[in-house]
């Protein structure tokens, strides 16, 4: 710590010399850099809008901005400055990490195409971090289009499974299946077209949506409470049409911690009047009739205890088996980052026909690509984010507060959750919206 205060310090000292230099002192008074702030969050705003039907290129192009103006404001901008936290202090472990495994790599070229795009998720993640330390407000509006976007992914979801899109892709066994029980994944706008995409979005994204309507029961408004629970009522019906199974998985956890969470907060569910008891339990039960009532939705949950039995669980067995095999190759600098380097390096140890892009485990892969030690480091940032949401929930006043620190909290166990069965989590979709949550809870405090 000593030395990540002297660091801080040191860099801190060097973005002030800069700041009352003679272009520091004239670019801060310029229209510009006032509202330099503004900017950053209207192209935020942007990516996260643009995210859900544009190439990655084109995410990474609004990443690349977002990063240049926060640069532009540290070297400028009087007053602004670096801060970290701890959970900064485990982040920043964790790339330096997966840092020392790209050098260590075989395969550097490649490696270091992965690391730039991880390196570009991290300055954005500091970035949009100092934006709402000073813009808390701006919080609000986020959580709202990101809950816009849930929905309005969602419903393009059921259309689609509406209108029975065809598959492009293998994305299920139907070899026991009957015409009447193959279910139409959909797969939403998200590029490149993937129902596992749609599915981990999805879970990424439904507990804003919760958020707001934790916002409307505090607040006592009945029509934002009625949007939010259809919003939710489509979201979980989009993803059982996904058809993904870790996000079905990671869903039923998500519900658990919610149901959890509101029967510790509301004391045993007593200060909850006896007809909205009566509602939660109605739709609930009906919505579990209607998915059970779906032979393709049922045959779909009922494949999860397969294993070997359906041919797409054990080829991600067979992965998880040469992934492994990887690993303790190569146990403590892995093999460097990125998915062109692991399919280099993957087709050593496949076995024949079972080709992969990844490892299809978020654990396996870093472990895989960085090793044991970058794990434990993910591990241990995952762990100080959990316990800052846990010790703000029970101790904060403010209800406000504990409703958004709940939903991250959600969209952390989601995610996670949804990542021991896929790697989707390496999206660019999906790391813009973990980032940005982070990003949020890393500026609350604790008290």
């Amino acid at each position: 710590m000593e030395f990540n205060s002297f660091f801080v310090e040191n860099l801190n000292s060097f973005f002030k010399k800069t700041q009352k230099s003679f272009l520091g002192r004239f670019c801060s008074d310029s229209l510009f850099f006032t509202n330099i702030d503004n900017i950053i969050f209207i192209l935020l705003l942007f990516l996260l809008a643009f995210s859900v039907f544009v190439s990655t290129n084109t995410i990474g192009a609004f990443l690349f901005a977002i990063v240049f103006l926060f640069i532009l404001k540290l070297l400028f901008k009087e007053n602004t400055e670096i801060k970290l936290s701890k959970i900064d202090f485990w982040i920043i472990l964790y790339y330096l990490i997966v840092t020392v495994s790209l050098f260590a790599s075989s395969n550097f070229s490649l490696s270091f195409h992965g690391y730039l795009k991880m390196i570009t998720y991290f300055a954005f993640y500091f970035s949009i971090s100092r934006l709402f330390e000073n813009n808390k407000r701006k919080i609000l509006i986020l959580i709202m289009l990101v809950a816009f976007l849930c929905t309005l992914e969602s419903v393009i979801g059921i259309i689609q499974n509406s209108f029975g899109v065809l598959a492009i892709s293998t994305w299920q066994d139907v070899s026991r299946l009957n015409s009447n029980e193959i279910l139409s994944r959909c797969y939403g706008t998200l590029k490149p077209y993937n129902p596992n995409l749609l599915a981990g979005y999805l879970i990424a994204t439904v507990s804003s949506i919760f958020c707001l309507g934790a916002f409307s029961f505090l607040k006592k408004h009945k029509i934002g409470l009625i949007v939010s629970s259809v919003s939710l009522f489509a979201t979980f019906l989009a993803i059982f049409y996904s058809g993904c199974r870790g996000a079905y998985i990671a869903l039923f956890f998500m519900i658990l911690t919610a149901f959890f969470g509101i029967y510790k907060f509301t004391n045993g569910f007593s200060t909850i009047k006896k007809r909205f008891k009566t509602i939660i339990a109605v739709v609930f039960s009906a919505f579990t009739c209607i998915l059970l009532s779906m032979p393709p939705i049922y045959k779909r949950i009922i494949s999860i205890f397969a294993m070997r039995g359906d041919s797409s669980t054990s080829f991600r067995m067979n992965v998880y088996e040469a992934s492994f095999n990887m690993f303790l190759d190569n146990p403590f600098l892995g093999i460097g980052v990125g998915n062109q380097n692991f399919r280099e390096v993957y087709g050593l140890y496949m076995k024949t026909g079972f080709d992969a892009l990844g490892a299809y485990s978020v654990p396996l892969e870093i472990m895989v690509e960085s090793g044991i030690f970058a794990l434990v480091a993910f591990v241990l940032f995952l762990t100080a984010s959990l316990r800052k949401c846990f010790y703000i929930i029970r101790n904060s006043e403010s209800n406000v507060k504990i409703a958004l620190v709940f939903s991250i909290l959600l969209m952390i166990i989601g995610i996670m959750v949804h990542g021991i069965f896929d790697t989707i989590y390496f999206r660019p979709q999906l790391q813009v919206i973990f980032w940005t949550y982070i990003a949020i809870l890393n500026i609350l405090t604790e008290e």
